[in-house]
């Protein structure tokens, strides 16, 4: 199978890597039941995807669930809507709220490798005040962004 990303492209990546990962980063991937062909487009390519990015890193762990009856708890746990749906989980498995539902690739892809970088490290880089803003909010908040390739 052809990889995903370009050896110059996975080589920088993993020099990323090794200079800012200080924590380890699961990257949790629903896929469609791989009884059910064609159920979804992009879960062949995203997983491929995800099993190329956690290559680059002993600090990256994949784990990979699929629709099918028998994962469905896992998928009910997490809130999965559709597939293929990665969710992103801190060093202590404690889910960090990002979602990335269809293939994280095109301009999502430099937004997978920040959130992976800054779920690793552990400290975020939104400024200190607006921090204290967020903190201040008392009830809970979805934030969707949606994107569309171009």
């Amino acid at each position: 199978m052809e990889k995903l990303l370009a050896e110059k492209d996975a080589d920088q990546i993993k020099q990323h890597f090794a200079q800012q990962l200080l924590n380890p980063v699961t990257l949790r991937l629903f896929v469609a039941d791989p009884n059910q062909p064609g159920e979804c487009e992009y879960c062949a390519e995203t997983e491929q995807i995800c099993r190329e990015v956690a290559e680059l890193s002993d600090k990256i762990n994949l784990t990979v669930h699929s629709n099918a009856p028998s994962e469905q708890a896992q998928a009910e746990k997490y809130g999965v809507e559709r597939v293929p749906a990665l969710i992103l989980e801190k060093v202590s498995g404690t889910d960090s709220g990002i979602r990335f539902y269809g293939i994280p690739s095109g301009y999502e892809f430099g937004t997978l490798i920040e959130d992976i970088t800054e779920l690793s490290g552990g400290e975020s880089k939104i400024p200190a005040n607006l921090r204290e803003q967020v903190e201040q909010i008392q009830q809970d908040v979805t934030i969707k962004v949606f994107v569309t390739p171009t």
